[in-house]
């Protein structure tokens, strides 16, 4: 009857661990340093450059069984969209010089695999940065990519959809951090 309890009380310490650190990592900080970019921010253009965009959720199942996955590449929604306008619009000070940002997705999508001990959900985003002149001609640009990924016993919709929001914000926030050296 002891054996049974321990094992009992092994794998529900499995699991509520694996829950608990699975969510640290949206807590992480990764806008260390403050970006203030000068200049007089007039425009901002985001476009998606991606060629296999869907609708179609991704696909976690209740119950997985290892080999089961599925990868998509989201739309850009409204939430998404917004995110990226504020984080660029708070990147830049006050200046004499009118500057437009073109700020293009080349990459974005989520992805579930189930294992035999955990199910994985994996996150990435690729952005271009590039800053223009009044005239719209380029003075500046950089690319960046982040991903991001955890392994526990519970893949869900609410998290996966977090975490990919951390991916962009990642993502927007690595560019301007090279565009302001």
């Amino acid at each position: 009857m002891s054996r049974l309890i321990f094992s009992i009380l092994t794998i529900a310490t499995v699991i509520f661990s694996s829950c608990t650190s699975k969510y640290a990592i949206l807590d992480r900080n990764i806008e260390t340093e403050e970006i203030a970019i000068p200049g007089k921010l007039i425009a901002i253009e985001i476009v998606d450059e991606r060629s296999n965009v869907t609708s179609k959720r991704i696909k976690l199942n209740v119950l997985s069984f290892p080999g089961q996955s599925d990868k998509v590449s989201p739309i850009l929604n409204n939430e998404q969209e917004q995110l990226i306008l504020d984080q660029i619009s708070s990147y830049f000070s006050d200046g004499e010089t009118e500057v437009k940002v073109r700020c293009a997705i080349i990459g974005g999508f989520q992805e579930f695999s189930a294992h035999t001990f955990n199910e994985r959900e994996y996150v990435e985003f690729e952005t271009k940065i590039e800053l223009l002149n009044a005239a719209g001609e380029m003075v500046k640009y950089c690319t960046s990519t982040a991903f991001l990924e955890t392994r526990s016993m519970d893949a869900n919709y609410d998290f996966i959809d977090k975490l990919y929001l951390k991916a962009i914000r990642t993502s927007v926030y690595k560019c301007f951090e090279k565009l302001d050296d």
